[in-house]
């Protein structure tokens, strides 16, 4: 009896599916009321788009929303300014056109906004456990080749542990099912309406203790 001691690891790449859009209005009066009320009507015209297209804008969160007082230099003068910021976000399985119409609508608006899309993958939690089972595999592959170099056989698994914890699958986003420049004389990207998610690569790799004999 003897044992041997391996570590296997499964990789794999994979397209995210998921996207998370933050759109912050903006902007910088010399009171602050006008510059509240030019973020929220901003804001407001944005998603009066959206619910026209049938878009569910309740599904559409608050991330923040504030207006603040800073000082700022200018002739030698100490001046102030008022600004306020209303950031909404919302999730959804990715949809390259999705994005570009988003964009097209806060061009032609001529709002003051900036606008991040983050992307994220509904399985993950998945994906990571059948790379723990890839991984598992490889180990054992390895031991039996290694066993069968000294005329020896993998009897069983004694032990074996892995590198990370699984995290759970994050939650689908809903489905944009329409076309928001559709009726709204908005331009259209078409070229780039094909391009495809970034991906990200998943590593496992797992210790595993064999016994041979």
């Amino acid at each position: 009896m003897g044992k041997l001691e391996v570590k296997g690891s499964a990789t794999k790449t994979v397209d995210y599916d998921l996207m998370k859009i933050e759109l912050n209005f903006l902007a910088k009066e010399d009171t602050p009321v006008k510059a509240s009320e030019k973020v929220m009507r901003e804001c407001e015209e944005f998603l009066a788009i959206l619910k026209k297209s049938g878009f569910d804008i309740s599904s559409i969160s608050l991330k923040k929303d504030e207006v603040d007082k800073y000082n700022y230099f200018s002739n030698d003068d100490d001046k102030d300014c008022y600004r306020a910021n209303r950031i909404i976000v919302f999730e959804a399985k990715f949809d390259m056109k999705i994005i570009n119409d988003i964009r097209a609508i806060t061009h032609k608006s001529n709002a003051q906004v900036t606008f991040n899309v983050q992307y994220r993958l509904s399985n993950e939690g998945t994906i990571r456990q059948e790379l723990m089972a890839e991984a598992l595999k490889d180990a054992k592959k390895q031991a039996e080749v290694m066993a069968a170099a000294i005329d020896q056989k993998v009897v069983g698994l004694i032990s074996a542990n892995k590198n990370a914890g699984d995290p759970g699958a994050a939650e689908v986003g809903q489905v944009l099912c329409m076309s928001l420049c559709s009726e709204q004389d908005i331009e259209t990207y078409d070229n780039s309406n094909e391009l495809s998610s970034s991906n990200e690569t998943y590593t496992e790799t797992i210790y595993t203790t064999w016994e041979i004999a």
